[in-house]
């Protein structure tokens, strides 16, 4: 039996106890084996909305310059024009979404119109597995994309797991995103308290288990409770640390969010969190239903962004929605809307652009199921976060996405050109560190920008054209780390020599104007 089909049916045996909150895949001794240190993310952390059930796209976002085509599909269940809360002349959001506007002016929220992929699937366990595992709509794939990131950011695991949770989810039911062949990579709960409790005074089982096909999976299992038992510990310490200070609504994305807001204010370094609000399947009573949950939606996101930023974190965090599918344009005959297709997304915090991006669902050029066209991948999004916010390069998401996808304007160049503290002056290659390393190092570069003498009242934000290449000894080119004009700033990339043999390679970094060769070695 498969790892995760074993963990699933041991889960339907015991319930919701320790397979719901553990850390899957560790074969390891339990306890025996350093924890590494979680800081390889860089320190960016990923807040993952899910809007469970498929949002109702555009009476979120209200298409104002296509009111009276929106109106005639939508004669029971628009908005009405008076209440739109307007972004654009041409462009507004559900009344609820009020406090989204405020971010919106502050430049802290990006609006990416008309997500989808080709071929839309309309079921929800589909829809949202495509969406969780980052595959196309003819393509099953049994592991999640961010479960895909989190292995490459740490090629040691499960050898060496982190010091701290590499995902958190507070969520009912364990999530598909951080599926892994490994088993599942994040821990889940919905109370930091109540998960320690839960596991506070039990000790690991590390008693020999029969050499048998399901003594392996029990040796596995044992592990698996071994590391959720650490990791209730510092969860529980880091969660008394944290103080939000900001009110929370009490009921639906609420709590999750301060709890979030708690463990990264009490200094967590995970990396990805998944929280969700339930509800968006509106096939009827949509009106209602939308204005409850979106007003939830706002309020608590506004109430997290001023807790990190009060705490000076928001710099490191950002905040994306999805859900499964948008909905048909055409109301139905409940008061409600059917699975339909495309919908907007939101990307939230202080590093994004802010703007929209894209124009709004074309009404009078739907599918022939009488859905919104997608004009963008949602896997646009996720190629940006990856590179923009993670600091991924190009190969390494093309090895989580499987694909290449282009990214889309959504969050600000690494380093603010104002900060004069932290912009370079002069261009610089780091050497790699670790080093010798076994399988990936990272590799740290800087671009500098041209400063105003005697006083640095303003920088000159002159982009470089910058390329870092992995030679072998005898001049081969192995890999080509980063290609592209880039910004002033402090940049650092990964290498991963998982394919190759060990030895002596050389990384150069190129600009027009200067160039830095360096060594490093691989030893397997």
């Amino acid at each position: 039996m498969k790892r995760r089909d074993f963990l699933k049916n041991v889960g339907m045996i015991t319930g919701a106890g320790a397979v719901s909150l553990s850390i899957g895949g560790i074969p390891m001794k339990a306890f025996a084996k350093p924890f590494m240190n979680i800081q390889s993310t860089n320190g960016k952390i990923l807040i993952l909305i899910q809007l469970k059930g498929g949002n109702d796209g555009i009476n979120t976002v209200i298409p104002l310059d296509q009111y009276s085509a929106y109106a005639n599909y939508r004669p029971t269940i628009k908005i009405l024009d008076t209440s739109v809360v307007k972004l654009t002349d041409a462009t507004g959001l559900h009344p609820a979404l009020q406090q989204f506007q405020t971010l919106y002016s502050e430049g802290k929220l990006t609006l990416v119109q008309n997500v989808g992929y080709a071929s839309p699937n309309r079921s929800h366990f589909r829809a949202t597995d495509i969406w969780l595992s980052a595959s196309d709509s003819n393509q099953y794939l049994y592991d999640g994309w961010v479960a895909r990131y989190l292995l490459k950011t740490f090629p040691t695991f499960p050898g060496t797991p982190p010091t701290h949770p590499m995902g958190i989810q507070l969520i009912s039911v364990p999530s598909g995103l951080f599926d892994s062949n490994d088993g599942g990579l994040a821990v889940n709960f919905n109370d930091p308290n109540a998960f320690y409790t839960l596991v506070n005074g039990l000790t690991a089982d590390n008693d020999p288990s029969p050499a048998t096909i399901a003594g392996d999976e029990l040796k596995f299992l044992k592990e698996v409770a071994a590391l959720s038992m650490q990791y209730a510990g510092v969860i529980k310490e880091k969660a008394d640390k944290g103080n939000p200070t900001s009110t929370y609504p009490t009921s639906r994305l609420g709590p999750q969010l301060k709890i979030v807001a708690d463990l990264i204010l009490g200094g967590l370094e995970t990396p990805v969190y998944l929280t969700q609000l339930d509800g968006f399947d509106t096939h009827s009573n949509q009106l209602t239903t939308q204005q409850t949950l979106f007003q939830n939606l706002a309020d608590s996101v506004v109430a997290f962004q001023r807790d990190i930023e009060k705490a000076g974190l928001a710099d490191k965090v950002v905040i994306m929605t999805f859900s499964e599918f948008g909905r048909r344009v055409k109301e139905n005959a409940s008061v409600g809307t059917d699975h339909g297709a495309a919908l907007p997304l939101f990307v939230i915090g202080k590093s994004v652009q802010g703007g929209i991006i894209g124009a709004n669902a074309n009404l009078s050029s739907l599918d022939g199921n009488g859905d919104i066209k997608f004009a963008y991948d949602y896997r646009q999004i996720y190629t940006s976060i990856l590179k923009d916010h993670f600091g991924m390069t190009t190969v390494e998401v093309k090895d989580i996405l499987l694909k290449d996808f282009t990214t889309l304007p959504i969050l600000k160049p690494t380093t603010d050109i104002h900060d004069y503290d932290s912009v370079p002056t002069e261009f610089s290659l780091a050497q790699n560190y670790p080093n010798p390393f076994n399988p990936a190092t990272t590799i740290q570069y800087t671009i500098p920008a041209r400063v105003k003498e005697p006083v640095p009242s303003s920088f000159r934000d002159e982009t470089a054209n910058v390329t870092l290449k992995v030679y072998d000894v005898l001049g081969n080119e192995i890999a080509t780390l980063v290609d592209q004009s880039q910004h002033a700033g402090k940049y650092q990339v990964r290498f991963d020599g998982s394919r190759l043999a060990s030895g002596t390679y050389i990384y150069t970094l190129r600009t027009n104007s200067y160039t830095q060769t360096k060594k490093m070695l691989l030893v397997k």
